[in-house]
C-alpha cells in the first residue's frame, strides 16, 4: 500500500493549527505540528514530511526565512504559505522562494484538502520525472521470451504467482541468462507496473558512489554534492528496485540496505532523519551467496531477507528449444534498430545455434544476431553466414551423431567444414586453402573426397 503522505503544520495560533490537522487527517494524511519555525525545523530535521503549511506570520524566526532555509536543505519538501490576508507582494516573495501555493487563513476545509492534494501531485509528478530520466539515460523496456522449454516455463509459474505479492525475490543463474528482464515482467505483472522500474548495476558504480547513488545525498555531505539528490530506492517508491549482481555489495553498505528492507526507510547521506519508502526490492546475483557467507563476505542475515522467494534461470544450453525463438525476437529488434530490411534464418543456422555452447547465454545469442543483422545483407541467413568459432565449438550435427565410428563422425564434421570456409572464401579454394592452413591440393583432395564440386575455376583462383 502507498505511504501516508505526511503533512506538517507550522502556525503559533493554536486554534488555527487544531484546525488544519483536523482537516488533514480527515483527508486522510498524517499531521505533525509546531508553534514556531524554529520547533518546525527541529521536527523536519527528525522525520519525514511531504508537505508543509507554513504561516507566514511567526514569532521568532520569520515564515519566509524558514521557507528560504527549508528550499536550502530540504528541496524534496512541497511548502504552502498561509497568511490571514492576501498579500500579493509575500505571495510572489513566496513563490519566488520555492513554495508550491499561497492561501489565506479564510480557506474552507475542501479548498485546503484540495490544495495539498494538488501540491502532493506535483512532488510525485517531479519524482516520476527524475525516474523517466534516470529509465531513458539506462535502457528501454526488454520483452521476455519465454519459449517452449519446461525449464522456462517452470521460471514463469513462479514468476506469475509471486508478482502480485509484494515479497523480496532473489533471482540466480549465470552471467547473461536475462535476470533483468524477469525482474521486469515480475514488476509489468505486479500491481506495481504503474510504478516505477529502477535497475541498479552495482559493479558498474565506483565505490565510493554506491551508497550516495542507493539512498541519496544531501547538499555538502561530500566534496562534489553541490545539491540535493535522490536515491534509487526514493527514485523507486512505489514500485521495483532491481539491485542487480548484488554479491559484490560491500558488507557495510548491506547493513544499511538490511535496515531498507526490515524497517522501510532509509537515510540520506549526510541526513538525519529517515524517510519512508514503499519499494519491492527485487535482486539477482550469478554468484554463489551461500559461499561469500562462508568466506565472510556476505551477511547471512541479508540473505534470508532478500531470499523470501528464489527463482533460478537456467543457461541458454539448458533451453535449446527456445533458441530460435530467442534469435528470431533479435532479428526483428535489431533490423528494425539499424533499418536492415527483414531477415530470416535457415534450418540448417538455427540447428548449429542449438548446438553450440553459450557460455555468454542470451547475451551472447543477442550480441551475435546483432552482429549478422549488421553484416549480412542476404534476406536469408544461412549457416556459412556464422563465425567460425560457432561452427567449431558446436557439437556434432546428428548426421555425426549417427555414425557408429569415430572416423565416419568426423568425417561428417570435416565436410560441414570445409563447405563452411569455401563459403566464407567465395568458394575460392586456394584462398580456402590459406585459411585452413593446409596445401592446395590437399584441399583438392578432401572436396572430392567429400563430393564437393569447385565453384570457382582454377584460373579464376590463380587471380
Amino acid at each position: 500500500m502507498p505511504r501516508q503522505p505526511t503533512v506538517l503544520v507550522v502556525d503559533d495560533d493554536s486554534s488555527i493549527r487544531q484546525t488544519m490537522e483536523a482537516i488533514v487527517c480527515s483527508a486522510g494524511m498524517k499531521p505533525l505540528s509546531a508553534a514556531s519555525g524554529e520547533e518546525g525545523l527541529q521536527i523536519l530535521r527528525r522525520s519525514s514530511v511531504d508537505i508543509i503549511l507554513l504561516d507566514v506570520q511567526l514569532p521568532g524566526m520569520g515564515g519566509l526565512d524558514v521557507l528560504r532555509h527549508v528550499r536550502e536543505t530540504h528541496p524534496d519538501v512541497g511548502v504552502i504559505v498561509v497568511s490571514v490576508v492576501k498579500d500579493i507582494p509575500v505571495a510572489v516573495e513566496a513563490i519566488k522562494l520555492g513554495a508550491l501555493d499561497y492561501v489565506t487563513k479564510d480557506f474552507s476545509p475542501g479548498e485546503l484538502s484540495a490544495r495539498v492534494s494538488k501540491s502532493l501531485e506535483h512532488l510525485r509528478a517531479a519524482r516520476e520525472l527524475a525516474w523517466l530520466r534516470e529509465e531513458v539515460a539506462a535502457r528501454g523496456n526488454k520483452p521476455m521470451i519465454v519459449g517452449r522449454s519446461p525449464a522456462m516455463a517452470a521460471v514463469v509459474a513462479v514468476a506469475n504467482k509471486v508478482a502480485p505479492k509484494p515479497v523480496t525475490i532473489l533471482i540466480t543463474g549465470e552471467s547473461g541468462t536475462g535476470k533483468e528482464v524477469l525482474a521486469r515482467y515480475i514488476h509489468q505483472h505486479s500491481d506495481r507496473a504503474h510504478g516505477p522500474f529502477v535497475a541498479v548495476n552495482l559493479p558498474a558504480m565506483p565505490s565510493e558512489l554506491v551508497e550516495s547513488s542507493l539512498f541519496g545525498h544531501e547538499k555538502g555531505s561530500f566534496t562534489g554534492a553541490t545539491r540535493q539528490s535522490y536515491g534509487k530506492f526514493e527514485l523507486a517508491n512505489g514500485g521495483t528496485l532491481f539491485l542487480d549482481e548484488i554479491g559484490e555489495l560491500k558488507l557495510d553498505l548491506q547493513a544499511k540496505l538490511l535496515r531498507a528492507l526490515q524497517e522501510r526507510e532509509i537515510e540520506r547521506v549526510g541526513g538525519a532523519r529517515p524517510i519512508p519508502v514503499e519499494v519491492r526490492v527485487v535482486a539477482a546475483t550469478n554468484r554463489q551467496l551461500d559461499k561469500l557467507i562462508g568466506e565472510g563476505r556476505f551477511r547471512e542475515d541479508l540473505y534470508w531477507r532478500l531470499k523470501v522467494v528464489p527463482i533460478e534461470l537456467p543457461p541458454l544450453r539448458s533451453r535449446r528449444e527456445d533458441i530460435r525463438e530467442l534469435a528470431e525476437h533479435f532479428v526483428t529488434r535489431f533490423a528494425a534498430a539499424y533499418g536492415r530490411p527483414p531477415q530470416t534464418l535457415t534450418d540448417g543456422a538455427v540447428a548449429l545455434l542449438q548446438r553450440y555452447g553459450w557460455p555468454g547465454n542470451i547475451r551472447e545469442l543477442g550480441n551475435l544476431v546483432e552482429r549478422l543483422v549488421v553484416v549480412c545483407d542476404a534476406p536469408v541467413v544461412d549457416e556459412t553466414e556464422l563465425p567460425l568459432e560457432i561452427t567449431v565449438n558446436a557439437g556434432p550435427t546428428r548426421e555425426a551423431e549417427r555414425e557408429s565410428t569415430f572416423n565416419a563422425a568426423m568425417s561428417v564434421f570435416e565436410k560441414g567444414y570445409l563447405r563452411k570456409v569455401l563459403a566464407q572464401m567465395g568458394w575460392n579454394r586456394r584462398r580456402a586453402a590459406e585459411r585452413l592452413g593446409i596445401g592446395y591440393s590437399t584441399l583438392k583432395a578432401k572436396l572430392k573426397l567429400h563430393g564437393i564440386g569447385p565453384a570457382v575455376e582454377d584460373e579464376a583462383e590463380e587471380g
